[in-house]
């Protein structure tokens, strides 16, 4: 089986699932190519990996895969990425294609816009027209990809061709086991928490911080972001005041794998909004992997993957997340290294990609055997 698997990223770009799974674990069963994208108006092949220019999202797709010397039936299944405009482009021209949708991305516009109160009716006719649009790509597609359940029922709920879904997962190899194996049997003085991620509006990140802050004890919270906008000034300013909390750049991913150990509590908590239930944080499988328990709230996914063994759960309010705060600080050490340990099982046994490329592989083989 040859697949041809059109990203949504940037050449060089970090995406667990795509270089754990389709430039990976999956590789023993059947050969792969990618597509990546750059702004350079020059394609080219390197290592199976085909970089386009990101003009050829909405054309001419086909007539560069061509220049290079290949044709769309020169693959089994081609797997689009988030791209509809792709899609679109591909499927009068080939029987197997399968779109992979890990995240609502028309419906943030409207979401922002019913949170913000501007422009809600443009851009509910923008989301209702898009949504019957994208329906009618996906219809015509041999498979439907996804992140989590929940965002195929709620966002696609008329689909009815086959599902699969690819969570967010870990690659072990990538992790450093012998920091983790210490940390699993470690509980720093004080407790030091993390988070690591992007930091806006929707994520409501500054309201978590600030409960943090409201909360009395002894800890250490140490955020890594990327995002600079008002949250983030606001809590570089709350850092100034309170010394258990620092604010940082963000980490490469090999910085991020190398320090994830050395903490004890990362921060999940995620609104459960329609934005959002859908999704598979990534970060907390990344804490989960290195042993560093997640503090997370009643998210689908967490439900799914997480219980009281294995994580400390709380609300997203303030009260609720300080109360929870005073509580992991007065969980003694043994019970934190118990649930340390529980947690890296879990994250072994349900996280792994090598299992999730097998189960995706064994997706993939049933739809090259069904008819076209």
């Amino acid at each position: 089986m040859r697949i041809l698997c059109i990203t949504d990223k940037q050449y060089n770009e970090e995406e667990t699932a795509i270089k754990g799974i389709f430039e990976k674990y999956i590789l023993q069963y059947c050969e792969v190519y990618s597509v990546y994208f750059t702004k350079e108006k020059q394609a080219y092949l390197q290592d199976k990996k085909f970089v386009f220019p990101y003009s050829t999202k909405h054309r001419k797709f086909i007539k560069t895969l061509m220049q290079l010397n290949f044709n769309l039936l020169d693959f089994d299944l081609i797997i689009v990425r988030n791209f509809y405009p792709i899609a679109k482009q591909l499927l009068p021209f080939h029987p197997k294609i399968l779109f992979w949708e890990t995240f609502p991305h028309d419906y943030r516009r409207i979401y922002e816009a019913k949170r913000d109160k501007k422009a809600i009716w443009r851009k509910s006719i923008e989301y209702k027209i898009k949504y019957y649009l994208h329906a009618k790509i996906l219809e015509k597609c041999a498979g439907y990809i996804t992140m989590t359940p929940q965002l195929q029922s709620q966002f696609q709920p008329q689909l009815k061709i086959p599902i699969h879904i690819i969570p967010s997962g870990i690659d072990f190899e990538n992790c450093d086991l012998n920091a983790i194996q210490q940390n699993l049997q470690n509980i720093h003085t004080p407790l030091k928490f993390l988070y690591i991620g992007t930091i806006d509006k929707n994520r409501q990140i500054l309201e978590i911080i600030t409960s943090i802050s409201h909360t009395k004890g002894d800890f250490i919270l140490d955020i890594f972001t990327p995002s600079n906008n008002k949250e983030t000034q606001a809590i570089a300013q709350l850092s100034q005041k309170d010394s258990r909390i620092k604010l940082y750049p963000p980490l490469s991913f090999t910085e991020m794998l190398k320090t994830i150990p050395n903490y004890d509590i990362g921060l999940g908590i995620i609104p459960n909004t329609p934005l959002y239930s859908v999704s598979s944080p990534i970060k907390a499988m990344e804490y989960a992997s290195n042993g560093v328990i997640p503090l997370i709230n009643d998210l689908p996914e967490y439900l799914r993957l997480f219980d009281g063994n294995t994580a400390f759960f709380t609300t997203l309010n303030s009260n609720a997340i300080s109360n929870t705060l005073t509580q992991i600080l007065s969980t003694p050490p043994t019970i934190l290294k118990a649930k340390k340990q529980a947690l890296f099982k879990l994250a072994k046994e349900k996280m792994d990609y090598q299992i999730i490329a097998r189960q995706t592989y064994e997706f993939l083989k049933s739809i090259l055997q069904r008819n076209p």
